[in-house]
């Protein structure tokens, strides 16, 4: 199992891929996988630096794409229009890892991941980088990230947590970061934006809400491999959406709540796919040898995504051809 984990750690962006160790007697059932070429239309680079920049969100109305740089041998948050890829502006600049930015229903703060006071934990600050920063969990024995808000009761945030290891945080190839898992699990987690009513649910990493915020999507390995699950968001009803040989990362609903993009290598090198959000009329986005990966399906019916076929990891966009 660990062989093919680092197998995919060479090729994934910063802090996408995690490790875990888990057994679970869950069910799986077997699906069909449709394949196809160019199911994807203007598909666009919005941006063109020597910097990777990495992990987009769309903010919910639709015009600012938020995402992480690494510069200066360390991460922060920008943010550029969504339609023009212009207007960038640097959101965070302090000293230490500010990554994995997620919006509030407003489209006028980020939650993000942030190391400035040694371990990771959740930040919230104003978009247009002015203002200060607001810490949401203040664990001392946990690394907090990959939160994803609440779109429906913006005081909730969804994340993912572990026990903090100082010894191996992070796994560094060049001037990429990767999160490591090898030893402790990660769990899915939630907490208010108070930083109250924190709660564990189940083991998993990456989670995002659907738009009506009765559900929520993440990357799992409880079933023996790396696949799409969703819950509950009382985290019952666990239901595993993908059951197929690669790794799946990264879910994003539509904005109908009706269809999941995420990343999966399948295919061979890592890709956007979409599925039904039943894990039904699986469709491949992209087909090319560069990786494609975090997908974040915006309120403008438009993908963003990073991708490495530039040479470096930019931010593109496209928009997804849906099945009938």
């Amino acid at each position: 199992m660990r062989n093919c984990y680092k197998t995919a750690l060479r090729v994934l962006p910063a802090t996408l891929l995690f490790f875990m160790a888990v057994s679970c007697s869950t069910p799986k059932t077997e699906s069909v996988i449709v394949r196809t070429t160019g199911s994807a239309r203007n598909v666009t680079r919005l941006t063109a630096t020597a910097l990777d920049e990495t992990c987009p969100v769309i903010s919910p109305d639709g015009r600012t794409v938020a995402f992480q740089v690494f510069k200066d041998n360390q991460y922060d948050i920008w943010t550029l229009d969504g339609a023009t890829g212009h207007n960038r502006i640097q959101v965070t600049s302090h000293t230490g890892n500010d990554m994995l930015p997620a919006w509030t229903p407003d489209s006028r703060s980020l939650v993000f991941t942030s190391d400035r006071l040694g371990g990771y934990r959740l930040w919230r600050q104003l978009a247009s980088g002015g203002g200060g920063t607001t810490m949401i969990t203040k664990g001392t024995d946990m690394s907090d990230f990959a939160p994803s808000v609440d779109p429906k009761a913006a005081r909730k945030v969804v994340f993912t947590s572990r026990i903090f290891a100082k010894k191996e945080p992070f796994v560094v190839t060049g001037s990429k970061q990767y999160t490591s898992f090898d030893k402790v699990i990660p769990y899915i987690w939630t907490i208010n934006m108070d930083g109250s009513e924190l709660t564990q649910f189940s083991p998993g990493a990456y989670p995002v809400w659907s738009p009506d915020g009765g559900r929520i999507a993440f990357s799992s390995n409880i079933s023996g491999s790396w696949d799409i699950w969703s819950m509950n968001a009382d985290g019952s009803g666990l239901t595993v959406l993908t059951d197929d040989k690669g790794n799946q990362f990264a879910p994003s609903f539509s904005p109908d709540g009706k269809w999941i993009a995420f990343t999966s290598n399948i295919a061979s090198s890592y890709d956007i796919w979409l599925m039904a959000a039943d894990g039904s009329a699986r469709t491949q986005l992209t087909s090319d040898t560069s990786e494609e990966v975090t997908p974040c399906w915006g309120t403008d019916g438009n993908i963003y995504f990073a991708s490495n076929r530039s040479g470096n990891w930019d931010i593109w966009r496209l928009t997804p051809v849906v099945p009938e």
